[in-house]
């Protein structure tokens, strides 16, 4: 990996040094989701996260009774943590020398899932592991710069590579291992599956700051726009009937996808509560959804 690759995955990940992980605290909330009317509503944020560094990157477990998520626990590096919803208790999955990142449940596997580790070199390769963290085993043999990811289907992956200076974003296949590419620079970290099909979104950025929300279909290769998302925004998550969830600073919101006319609407503001936050996850049966906070400048 270059150099400049090595200095853009440090970046990327939150982690480019443990003062600005001390000052730029990023934690972990949890938002019970209601459809009343056919409307989504919220209830009152729950931390399950406190401590001054960093704790992100959040997906559910297939069930939605738990959450995983990367966390720096001794200002060294990250591991992967389960939290328990329903007991409210926190387990530590890996622990390693290496650092651990975006864990999420693998779509045909029982007792697997997925996550980027970042190698003593600095290099980032895509990895499973058993849900007890044994058996750590490499997904892409000879690929060592993975910034972000999704699952499209149980072999396929949506892929952020930093490869290049704006990096390629790539439809990967495990099997075989080769990768198509969907598109160079230009592009956001969020990826997502679309729920129900094989396709993947992802954020088309544009120089005056207004980000279009894109379809790459996975049968076609074809592209389309699904919706702008509101000024400054790059993270997002789709829950089901085709609602699509995001932040601004600490407003929660969603767009109603399959109705043209529809607008961002708000949900709810928790400024007060949580102040501001970006990212997100959301359970299968979108009854529960993740918020990550953060203080300082949006990481």
């Amino acid at each position: 990996m270059k150099l400049t690759n090595i200095l853009a995955s440090i970046t990327l990940l939150g982690l480019s040094h443990v003062s600005v992980a001390q000052t730029n605290t990023t934690e972990i909330w949890l938002v019970d989701i209601s459809i009343i009317e056919g409307k989504p509503t919220a209830g009152t944020p729950l931390r399950i996260t406190d401590n001054n560094y960093y704790d992100n990157q959040p997906s559910f477990s297939k069930d939605g009774n738990s959450l995983y998520f990367s966390s720096m626990q001794d200002t060294v590096q990250n591991d992967i943590y389960e939290y328990n919803i329903r007991k409210k208790l926190t387990r530590q999955v890996t622990n390693t020398p290496e650092s651990e990142f975006q864990p999420q449940v693998i779509p045909n596997s029982k007792d697997r899932f997925s996550f980027v580790r970042m190698e003593m070199n600095k290099s980032q390769t895509l990895m499973s592991a058993r849900i007890d963290g044994t058996d750590a085993q490499y997904l892409m043999d000879n690929e060592d710069s993975v910034a972000y990811y999704c699952w499209m289907n149980d072999t396929t992956v949506g892929a952020f590579m930093l490869n290049g200076a704006g990096g390629l974003l790539e439809q990967y296949d495990l099997k075989p291992q080769q990768a198509i590419i969907i598109m160079q620079e230009g592009f956001g970290r969020c990826l997502a599956n679309i729920p129900g099909t094989n396709n993947l979104s992802y954020v088309k950025k544009n120089a005056k700051g207004g980000h279009q929300l894109m379809k790459f279909e996975m049968e076609t290769q074809d592209r389309f726009p699904i919706t702008l998302l509101p000024e400054g925004v790059e993270d997002y998550c789709w829950g089901p009937e085709n609602r699509i969830y995001c932040a601004v600073d600490g407003i929660l919101k969603y767009i109603d996808t399959s109705d043209e006319k529809n607008q961002w609407t708000t949900i709810a503001d928790f400024t007060k509560i949580t102040g501001n936050f970006y990212r997100m996850a959301m359970s299968k049966e979108g009854n529960r959804l993740a918020i990550v906070t953060y203080k300082g400048a949006k990481p």
